[in-house]
């Protein structure tokens, strides 16, 4: 059992003194979007864009842009203009996140929506920390340090084999869990105070779609961009990133462009340098040929060691076969509302290509009652949104006081 200390480092602690510190958070919050909350947050976005260790990183690079304060104000514009008169937001109180283990930035996301709207907050950290983990985390505790409010913020990591988060639950004015559906099911046996909330982010499947006419007006260079806006859509987090895309449907006649747009994925790929270990290049050719050997795929190929494509049918199942590391199931459908047979509730980003206004709101449409909870352009499927899986996230982290 460790916890993130004044030093900058995490050290031992035991089960009793760290519930006395959880403990001690209950008269931390403040009101949201305080200006020394921005600026706080403003001072951690300044040390993940100017840190040459974090610019190594572009989810970090992408993380520090998300915590600009000139962000940050638009963000608090759009949730005070949900408010009514004679209505004022409050924060919840404490808060407890626990991110998932594959998506080393999703736990900041969490923490600093949750610092913005006022509460104190307690992150249960991964038990063995990459050393991405370990830079986010002397970061966040830099910033903290230099603006004094390293008090209301406790990053731990224990064994989760132990009863020590239902310990913590029962203190919490908020729990967010994230990950898959057997952690949200596990965790949500253990409840939070009485009149607290606890939100869930099960097992999600994302998927993309392109006008295949579009794609064919574009020139070479044209290509080349979407082709590096999917590469950030799919490798960043191993493809593991409940957004990243697994399956690619073009809506209109097949022709050769399916293929040339995969050929260029796999060339963004090999740029940017992304690493493919010979286990799991294997494990995806073994999984391309089983899907085909089953009848889910009509055939497949391997465009480099980077990117394998299964060329498939229209069907519910696809979503669900999934690998990850560079593996896509590739559909033709006829049109855009096609897709609906794709999406279920756990379906959550539908990034586009070459799409109006008016498609896209027909297609949302079309999903109401189905699920598919973000329609975002491709480039786009890991950024992270104040609404969540069709949850508005500032909204549920605070409270509101009325009066009459």
């Amino acid at each position: 059992m460790q916890v993130f200390g004044a030093d900058l480092a995490f050290s031992p602690i035991d089960e009793v003194a760290l519930l006395q510190r959880v403990n001690s958070l209950r008269d931390f919050g403040v009101a949201p979007f305080a200006n020394a909350t921005v600026s706080k947050l403003g001072h951690l976005s300044r040390l993940l864009l100017e840190t040459q260790e974090a610019k190594r990183y572009p989810q970090f690079v992408a993380l520090g842009y998300w915590l600009r304060p000139a962000t940050l104000q638009r963000m608090k514009q759009q949730f005070m203009a949900v408010a009514v008169e004679g209505e004022i937001a409050t924060c919840r109180g404490l808060a407890l996140h626990l991110p998932p283990q594959n998506v080393d930035t999703l736990f900041v996301y969490s923490w600093a929506l949750s610092v913005l709207a006022g509460n104190a907050n307690i992150v249960r950290m991964p038990s063995e920390m990459s050393p991405q983990v370990e830079l986010l985390s002397r970061l966040i505790g830099r910033a903290m340090h230099e603006s004094g409010e390293s008090e209301r913020h406790i990053f731990c990591s224990y064994d989760h084999t132990t009863d020590l988060t239902g310990k913590i639950s029962a203190a919490c004015d908020l729990r967010m869990i994230w990950g898959g559906d057997k952690k949200v099911l596990s965790v949500s046996s253990d409840p939070v105070r009485p009149d607290g909330l606890s939100l869930g982010f099960p097992d999600r499947q994302s998927l993309a779609v392109i006008s295949a006419s579009h794609y064919s007006a574009l020139d070479s260079g044209g290509r080349d961009t979407l082709a590096a806006q999917f590469y950030n859509d799919i490798y960043w987090f191993d493809q593991m990133g409940c957004g990243s895309p697994r399956v690619i449907c073009w809506v209109g006649a097949p022709s050769g462009d399916a293929d040339d747009l995969y050929q260029r994925i796999a060339v963004a790929a090999q740029k940017k340098g992304y690493g493919a270990q010979a286990a799991l290049s294997i494990s995806k050719f073994v999984h391309m040929n089983s899907m085909v050997a089953d009848g889910t795929a009509a055939s497949g190929r391997r465009f480099s060691p980077l990117l394998d494509v299964l060329n498939a049918p229209l069907s519910s199942d696809l979503p669900k076969r999934f690998h990850g590391g560079g593996m896509l199931a590739s559909v033709w459908i006829d049109a855009l509302t096609d897709i609906t047979r794709l999406v279920n509730h756990a379906t959550q980003t539908i990034t586009h290509f070459g799409f109006t206004k008016a498609d896209l709101r027909d297609l949302a449409l079309a999903l109401v009652g189905r699920g598919g909870f973000r329609l975002v352009p491709v480039g786009e499927a890991l950024a992270f949104q104040p609404v969540w899986d069709g949850v508005p996230l500032l909204q549920h982290m605070t409270r509101v006081i009325s009066w009459r």
